[in-house]
């Protein structure tokens, strides 16, 4: 059995794209809304909604976010409120989908899809090598996994 966990990488990046957000958000708030008190107002109320997911939510998420591989099946553990483990037999798997983006080796956002019959299965924020694991232990080959 073989278990991963999230790239930190990716726990990095998304807080920047989170701050980076905020801060155009309360730009634009600045420019639109000249009503000092409601100014006030609003940007405590973005900076109270960063804070939380900077600092509480995303580090929940991703110290609960686990895979299990195993000979058979892969398992997928998430939950920061409720825990859910999902599992899908590989041989049930009708076709995958990989969503990297650029510079993914250090940004850690790969993504695979798993595709069964009635539903998916995402498997998100691994690492490449573990990306292309996943794809092998699957039946799909890297060339297809890489257009």
């Amino acid at each position: 059995m073989r278990s991963f966990k999230p790239d930190r990488h990716a726990l990095l990046t998304l807080r920047l794209a989170i701050a980076a957000l905020s801060l155009l958000l309360l730009c634009a708030v600045r420019i639109y809304i000249t009503m000092d008190i409601v100014l006030l107002i609003i940007s405590i109320a973005i900076l109270t909604i960063d804070i939380f997911f900077i600092c509480i939510y995303l580090p929940l998420y991703f110290r609960s976010l686990s895979f299990d591989a195993t000979d058979k099946e892969i398992t997928k553990h998430s939950g920061v409120y409720f825990r859910s483990h999902q599992s899908v037999l590989y041989s049930t798997v009708q076709y995958t989908t990989v969503v990297t983006t650029p510079f993914s080796q250090y940004t850690g956002l790969n993504f695979v899809v798993l595709y069964v019959y009635g539903g998916q299965l995402r498997l998100m924020f691994l690492k490449q090598e573990d990306a292309m694991y996943v794809l092998r232990r699957t039946g799909a080959s890297e060339k297809e996994a890489e257009k």
